[in-house]
Parts: C-alpha cells; sequence; structure tokens
C-alpha cells in the first residue's frame, strides 16, 4: 500500500483540524447561547403559550408547499395594544394536575399597558376576520396586516367569545384572498394538517410573517381545562395536535391538505412554557357557529339544557352496565326550573346521545347542544340510574346566561376506613368543633364523612376523602341513619359497583355530586 503523499496528509489534517474547530465553536456558541436558534418568543405573558416540532413525509414537501403559498395570503398579523392584567399565576403554563395555592389565585391582579401580536385568518371577501378571543380580549386597539403589506389600524370588532375562545374581526379593503372552510368533524385522527401564523414580533430586525409548521392529528375532542380555569360554561372540545404553534401564533389556521381551514391554533399544554408535543385548536365547526351569530345577531345566542354534568369515567360506565367509558353525568340542576329537570330527567341520569347522535363526554355534548337554537326542542338519549334502562326525553332548550352552579368542592384529607374506605358519624355523634367545621345540620343528612383512607375505594375514585362531606343516598337508597349505611356497606364485595351521592361543602354553599364507586380488590 502506498504511503499518503505529505501535501495530501497536510491538506487532510488541515480539514480535520477545521471541522473540529467549527464544532468546538459551534457548541461553545450553543452552550452560551450566541446562536440565534428562536426569537419566537415576546413576554411569556403575552397571550397564551403555544409551540411545537414535527417532521414532515419527505414525500409530501411539495405538496405542502403548494398549500402554504395558497393559504398564506389569507393569514394576517394582528398588533395589539391594550391594558392587559398580569396575574401572580399562568394557568396555562400550570404542569397537568398541579393545583395552584388559592392564596396566590386571589391576589390583586397587576396591570399595565402592553403591545403584542397574534395572527387572525380572512373567511369572507366583505373582510371578516378570525383569531382568538384572548388575543384582543384586553385591546384597545388592534391593527391588522395583510400578507401583501397593506395595513389598517383600528378595525372593528366585531365580537368575542370567552366561552370558546373565538373573536372576529373585520377590515374594510378590496381584493382579499379569502380561506375556505373545511370540516374538522370529518378530518380524521392521523391525517397530514399544517398550522400557519403571522405573528409580526416586533423584536426582530424584520418582522416574521407567514409562518407554516406541518403535523398529524393527534386526536379529537379533546378538554383540558384551560378555558374552564376562567370561565365554567367554556366549551373545550379541542383538536390535538403535534404541527408546532409558534408564540403569536394563536389565531391562526390549521388547515388540511387541500387548503381548507379545520380549526383555530389556540394553545399548548405546557409545564415548562416549551413545546412538549400537545398542540390544541378549535375545531372550525365550534367556530362557524359562534361567527355566524356574531355576524348575524352581534353576539353569540347559546342554548341551555340547565345541568351540572361530569364525564362518564370506568367506575360509571361498570356500574351503569355502558358497553364504553362515554356519555354525560348529570351531577345536579342548574336551577329549578333547568329544562331538563322540566322533561324530567333526574340526578344521576347520564346522557349518551343527542338527536339520534352518541355523545363521548361533557364537551362533545355541549358542542352538540351548541349546535340548536334556544326555544328549539332536542331529544336527549339518557340512561336511568334508578332503572339502568336507557330512554328518551324531549328537552325544550332555553338562552344560556353566565350564571352556572359552582365546581364540587375541593376536599381534604386522611385515616383509616370501612368498604368504602370511609369513617362516618351519624349528625348526632358529631361534636361541638365538628359541627362547626363541617357546617352540617340534620335537616341535610344523616350520614357524616369525618375521615377514611384516601387509597380505598372512595379515596381512589375522588382523589381524595371528602370531610365533611354528606352521604344523601347509595344506589338511590336514602341513609335515614347509620343502620341503613351499614346494611348496604357491610355488603359489598370487591368489583362491586355503586353509586354514591354526596353533599359537599363549597365557598357559596353546599352543592351535590354523584360518583360511581367500585370496590377494589384487596
Amino acid at each position: 500500500m502506498k504511503r499518503m503523499s505529505d501535501s495530501l496528509r497536510t491538506r487532510l489534517n488541515l480539514l480535520i483540524a477545521t471541522a473540529i474547530a467549527f464544532a468546538f465553536g459551534l457548541g461553545l456558541a450553543s452552550a452560551l447561547n450566541l446562536t440565534p436558534i428562536s426569537i419566537a418568543a415576546e413576554d411569556t405573558d403575552a397571550g397564551w403559550v403555544i409551540g411545537a416540532p414535527t417532521a414532515a413525509d419527505p414525500t409530501m414537501e411539495n405538496g405542502f408547499a403548494e398549500v402554504a403559498e395558497r393559504v398564506s395570503p389569507a393569514v394576517v398579523t394582528l398588533y395589539v395594544t391594550g391594558e392587559r392584567q398580569v396575574p401572580s399565576f399562568n394557568p396555562f403554563l400550570l404542569p397537568p394536575g398541579f393545583e395552584p395555592d388559592p392564596e396566590e389565585q386571589e391576589e390583586e391582579p397587576r396591570t399595565r399597558r402592553d403591545v403584542w401580536s397574534g395572527s387572525g385568518f380572512i373567511v369572507s371577501e366583505d373582510g371578516y376576520v378570525v383569531t382568538n378571543n384572548h388575543v384582543v380580549a384586553d385591546a384597545d386597539q388592534v391593527d391588522v396586516e395583510l400578507q401583501d403589506g397593506r395595513r389598517f389600524n383600528a378595525v372593528e370588532v366585531v365580537g368575542r367569545d370567552p366561552q370558546t375562545d373565538v373573536a372576529l374581526l373585520r377590515v374594510e379593503a378590496d381584493d382579499l384572498t379569502v380561506l375556505p372552510i373545511g370540516s374538522s368533524d370529518a378530518t380524521a385522527v392521523g391525517e397530514w394538517v399544517l398550522a400557519i401564523g403571522s405573528p409580526g414580533f416586533r423584536q426582530a430586525r424584520t418582522p416574521l410573517l407567514t409562518t407554516v409548521t406541518a403535523g398529524i392529528v393527534s386526536a379529537k375532542g379533546r378538554n383540558i381545562d384551560i378555558l374552564r380555569v376562567q370561565n365554567r360554561l367554556a366549551i373545550e372540545d379541542f383538536i390535538q395536535t403535534d404541527a408546532v404553534i409558534n408564540r403569536g401564533n394563536s389565531g391562526g389556521p390549521l388547515v388540511n391538505v387541500a387548503g381548507e381551514v379545520i380549526g383555530i391554533n389556540t394553545a399548548i399544554v405546557s409545564s415548562t412554557g416549551s413545546y412538549e408535543g400537545y398542540g390544541f385548536a378549535v375545531p372550525i365547526e365550534l367556530a362557524r357557529e359562534v361567527v355566524d351569530d356574531l355576524i348575524e345577531f352581534g353576539e353569540v345566542r347559546r342554548a341551555l339544557i340547565g345541568v351540572a354534568i361530569t364525564d362518564v369515567d370506568a367506575a360509571d360506565a361498570e356500574y351503569y352496565g355502558l358497553e364504553r367509558v362515554e356519555g354525560a353525568l348529570i351531577q345536579n340542576f342548574s336551577f329549578d326550573d333547568s329544562p331538563a329537570r322540566l322533561a324530567g330527567l333526574e340526578k344521576g341520569d347520564v346522557i349518551v346521545g343527542v338527536a339520534g347522535e352518541p355523545v363521548g363526554g361533557v364537551s362533545e355534548l355541549q358542542r352538540r347542544i351548541r349546535g340548536f337554537e334556544p326555544g328549539e326542542t332536542v331529544r336527549l338519549d339518557i340512561v336511568r340510574r334508578s332503572t339502568f334502562q336507557r330512554e328518551s326525553a324531549e328537552v325544550r332548550l332555553i338562552s344560556a346566561d353566565e350564571d352556572s352552579p359552582p365546581p364540587l368542592a375541593a376536599r381534604p384529607e386522611p385515616e383509616t376506613g370501612d368498604q368504602l374506605g370511609l369513617e362516618v358519624k351519624e349528625v348526632g355523634e358529631l361534636s361541638g368543633a365538628e359541627r362547626r367545621d363541617f357546617a352540617v345540620t340534620p335537616a341535610i343528612g344523616s350520614i357524616v364523612i369525618v375521615g377514611g383512607n384516601p387509597r380505598g375505594a372512595v379515596g381512589r375514585e375522588i382523589g381524595t376523602i371528602p370531610a365533611g362531606a354528606v352521604i344523601l343516598d347509595i344506589n338511590g337508597e336514602e341513609m335515614q341513619g347509620r343502620a341503613d349505611y351499614d346494611r348496604i356497606v357491610s355488603g359489598l364485595r370487591p368489583g362491586d359497583a355503586l353509586s354514591v351521592r354526596f353533599s359537599f361543602r363549597t365557598q357559596s354553599g353546599r352543592q351535590e355530586g354523584i360518583r360511581s364507586i367500585v370496590i377494589p380488590e384487596r
């Protein structure tokens, strides 16, 4: 084998040294945060946190480019000026399952004058622009910049709907590119989608206009409690995607490969503020109903059946004999003349269908009811708590207002337990201190929970022991005294399912709730 020439060896050594120096320099720059990897981040409270990466199939590259070219002219940048609240904690950055300190939540929020940006998209030739409510909620002025450079100052905010996070603007302009509307209902999990926005960050030397990211629909019908933090009547039925939704892209369109909008890019769930793979968009069918109302009436006309409901869980499905874990469990009625109550529904019934269409849970029930007008009559399919029979009821809808029943109470903690994992007393057995702490009287009920085992049946289902809660009935049988309770509970065996109606203490008074409980294996 011939030896390498000195000149060739010299050139090779020089190349290797150069490569090592480049790698070392890049690593050092990265470690010192000198590489300009992202400027798409204004202040952490400049709207909802958003973000995400994904890798598109290389064979789809040309298809994505064509779609992006057609859709981008309909995407606009919003520059918003206003006085905004700066809360002491950001509910959109909380890790899943984390509960902030109640005292921290009650602190008076600070306000400051600010300018921020977001995205929107044109849906009609006469200048209607759709975006997120949270982008313009605190606005004194909204300016809109089109992709062709035209800018419109102080545009009209036609209306906003905090319950769906949808807002509608209008610009007075000609020759507008309109984004075609697709169907989120017809979109399947696994389909390709593009998240498009125009953040226009003011920190950049050149404003960032159109950004396009690709991914798939990861799931549908997601309820992440990001809107209900501020509004208990909020409708959450999000499309989940792994297409990145960059900061400033709130309000931009989520489109299919035909270039049709199927959702409004809205939020991510993150424990750090950085993208962790979960992006969410408001489905276009829900948004379109809101937009149609805002255009026709200047407000959203929302129908109501008057119930406080929770998602059916596995224990509920077991108790009611449901084939799948689907439906919405009626915990209570919003008021005495609730349309659902007047139609014959009862606490503990499970709503499994609306107008012949199945209901997967609370979000889907809300969205299906949202498709009807106040005054219309809708058929609800239910499974009775009292008989486990499937029945139907005709409910006449009324117009919703901002009043809603308080949520089920947060509840205290631990120690001991019977078959339900509870330690109970009759009201007459309570000490004076317990009566005061629990605010219980004989008029409320006779069986009071005073403690228990958080790993017992009730603790597992509820997540804690609801000390101070009153057990009103078990499987529909009212608890008249300790004998009734002991008779039922002593006969329970591992695997048995039962339905318990509680009365919880809340800040606004007593609130009833129904939970299905499965006795765990020992």
